[in-house]
């Protein structure tokens, strides 16, 4: 039995009855992976998460090691098994916990559980557990999502596109597959979410989203569903949207003068596709400065007090222009300064001589 959703701010008691399996209740819990596959003489990782603290000790065990445990249906630290010893590592840090076994062989298949120890010593089963495959060697006997890119930069009112390609078992038929939101914590369809309401289309295994806002940051997955129960799986860990603004940045800082100045259009990500850059300055386009990639080299700043620039950014996945951002330069003259420094001094000697004795 699997929970596919949970809402930690409600912690809930479960019951998890059927027959062969153990008569226990549930404390939630969320494995980053359902199912790993992992090839013979390697090592895995599978990690699991929970908010409940509030317990004495937790450990890993595997209901298949149940012919070595003391009693059949009392679960046993995989730690102290033999067909295990030397093998395996436990780690539990803050609110959640890790296991980690080498040297695999493939007997070691299985559904990895976590049992809690609670302080009044009553045990508790996690609600979710992690499906282990090893095989001799890579192939169509595992569960895989591969993405594209792992980490994907786009601007805010652009079209993002993410990519991925899959395998399964073989003993399953893929009856269904879409993408969801990670950080809502649910395999919701992402085109039912309310936020990307208008917004999301599916092209085979890729995620198209157009008019980007920055809520739409986030881990993304692709979800596998087959014609059997247990048959599904989200590619863990997903791809990382970030949607960011740009800027204009001016080098350097202060400008005089006469000097020469570079204007940058910067993002808080490196954009994953190639974008062009239009430049302007006071609304018309920029015909006499020097540009490559995101950069403006100008020469010389005029004797204009005020100079604005701005900079617009294609989109390359609908090939429109999407995002303008402006930057003001101030030109500071050394007359002016002149000016300033005076006023400034006349005000200061105004107000020592209005100072009564």
């Amino acid at each position: 039995m699997q929970i596919e959703s949970m809402d930690f701010r409600h912690l809930l008691i479960l019951l998890l009855h059927f027959p062969g399996s153990l008569a226990l209740d549930l404390l939630p819990v969320i494995c980053s992976q359902e199912s790993i596959c992992a090839v013979k003489g390697y090592q895995v990782t599978l990690k699991c998460s929970y908010s409940y603290i509030n317990f004495k000790t937790v450990f890993w065990f595997n209901q298949k090691q149940s012919s070595n445990w003391r009693k059949k249906d009392e679960p046993e630290d995989l730690s102290l098994d033999l067909d295990y010893s030397g093998r395996v590592k436990q780690e539990v840090v803050n609110n959640h916990s890790t296991l980690m076994i080498s040297d695999l062989r493939e007997r070691d298949s299985g559904e990895y559980q976590l049992m809690f120890i609670m302080e009044d010593g009553v045990e508790r089963l996690s609600s979710d557990a992690v499906s282990l495959t090893v095989t001799g060697i890579s192939n169509g006997n595992c569960w895989d999502v591969t993405y594209t890119s792992r980490r994907v930069c786009a601007v805010m009112g652009s079209t993002v596109k993410i990519s991925c390609t899959y395998s399964h078992p073989s003993r399953y038929t893929v009856s269904k597959t879409f993408w969801h939101y990670a950080p809502f914590g649910n395999f919701k369809d992402l085109r039912e979410e309310h936020q990307f309401a208008g917004r999301v289309e599916y092209v085979g295994n890729t995620l198209r989203i157009k008019e980007l806002k920055s809520s739409d940051s986030g881990e993304y997955k692709f979800r596998i569903i087959t014609d059997r129960t247990e048959g599904k799986y989200s590619g863990s860990p997903g791809a990382v949207l970030t949607v960011t603004d740009t800027q204009v940045i001016s080098s350097p800082n202060i400008i005089s003068e006469r000097q020469e100045v570079i204007l940058s259009c910067s993002t808080k990500c490196t954009l994953n596709d190639k974008h062009t850059y239009i430049w302007y300055k006071n609304g018309r386009q920029v015909m006499d400065g020097f540009t490559k990639d995101n950069k403006l080299y100008l020469d010389s700043v005029s004797n204009e007090e005020l100079q604005e620039y701005s900079c617009l950014v294609g989109d390359p996945v609908d090939s429109a222009a999407f995002s303008h951002y402006t930057v003001i330069l101030l030109v500071f003259l050394p007359q002016f300064l002149i000016i300033v420094a005076l006023w400034m001094w006349f005000f200061i000697r105004m107000h020592l001589i209005s100072k009564p004795n």
